[in-house]
């Protein structure tokens, strides 16, 4: 993937297919990823996302890519770039997150980041009705 623009409609296209997408703004590398319960803001610069698309390989623990060849190299890091969204976004049990992000750290690397607000769905506590746990096992 040469341009940074493909790179981006491509990440775009392929989270479509299992998730909702609004406010997209392919110019500045943002959209809103969606499910029933909430919006999390994915900015993606352009820029820095090329430049963390070509740092990601072998030595990055990227599974599949030591096997790749040629274009096939390509499709493995998207996935790998696709994967992390999808995880970041999925494991939010607390649905506390706002924002998910490339960023530049202070070492000069780009990598991706997650931005949390306040938790907004809490588990059940020992008190809530319908059931408990305990340590204490029957007929020990």
């Amino acid at each position: 993937m040469a341009d940074k623009q493909e790179l981006f409609d491509a990440v775009v296209e392929i989270l479509r297919r299992g998730y909702q997408i609004s406010d997209l703004d392919s110019t500045a590398g943002t959209f809103d990823l969606r499910d029933e319960d909430r919006a999390v803001r994915v900015t993606l610069e352009l820029n820095l996302l090329k430049e963390y698309f070509n740092w990601l390989d072998e030595e990055n623990a990227v599974l599949g890519l030591a096997e790749a060849q040629g274009d096939e190299r390509d499709r493995v890091r998207l996935q790998y770039i696709i994967m992390q969204i999808q995880e970041y976004f999925d494991s939010d049990v607390f649905l506390s997150l706002v924002e998910i992000r490339l960023d530049r750290s202070a070492d000069g690397r780009v990598s991706l980041v997650r931005r949390r607000g306040p938790e907004r769905r809490s588990f059940l506590s020992a008190d809530a009705e319908g059931g408990y746990w305990s340590s204490d096992r029957p007929g020990t």
